[in-house]
């Protein structure tokens, strides 16, 4: 069942939520609706990772979640990850998120996204940037309406769970 956008609250993450940020991957990989590539497998290991993130005091990187009123269960996700305070590219954060296939097209993602740059914004970034399989265009057409350009194409830039070599956009802001 479909969900509606007023169902959802859009929220910094917090301790406990590390097992809902996996399931949308697991769920996405499953229906096959999730373009995630990589070569791990989505294991208790992504859930301990994603556990010591938001318990950190220092952390690289904040995560958003999509919380569906309703059920309080975590419908969507996105992390906007930086480099250390002493980094050259420490005014520059980088982007990824996904949503539950149950709520999917239904605005989540961009609400996720535009309250994840305007935290950005306040923090003092004054760039975000994202890295997207071309053939992800629910993501790619995603940061364009969010305003973000299409800076470049990286020619098999991603290796995928079944072997392929794909390409990917980089897409960026100026915040």
């Amino acid at each position: 069942m479909k969900k509606e956008i007023s169902d959802v609250i859009i929220r910094k993450a917090k301790l406990g939520d590390e097992y809902g940020i996996v399931d949308i991957i697991r769920e996405g990989l499953k229906r096959k609706t999730s373009n995630y590539t990589g070569t791990r497998k989505i294991t208790q290991d992504k859930v301990e990772k994603t556990k010591k993130s938001l318990e950190s005091k220092h952390p690289e990187g904040y995560h958003f979640v999509a919380v569906d009123k309703s059920t309080n269960k975590i419908v969507g996700s996105l992390w906007f990850g930086f480099r250390g305070n002493h980094s050259r590219l420490r005014h520059r954060g980088e982007l990824g998120w996904g949503v539950h296939p149950d709520y999917q097209g239904k605005g989540i993602a961009t609400k996720m996204l535009t309250e994840a740059l305007k935290f950005a914004k306040k923090k003092g970034f004054k760039r975000a940037e994202a890295e997207m399989a071309i053939e992800n265009k629910a993501s790619w057409k995603l940061a364009l309406r969010c305003g973000f350009k299409i800076e470049g194409t990286k020619k098999k830039a991603m290796l995928t769970d079944d072997g392929r070599y794909i390409d990917t956009y980089i897409v960026g802001k100026i915040l």
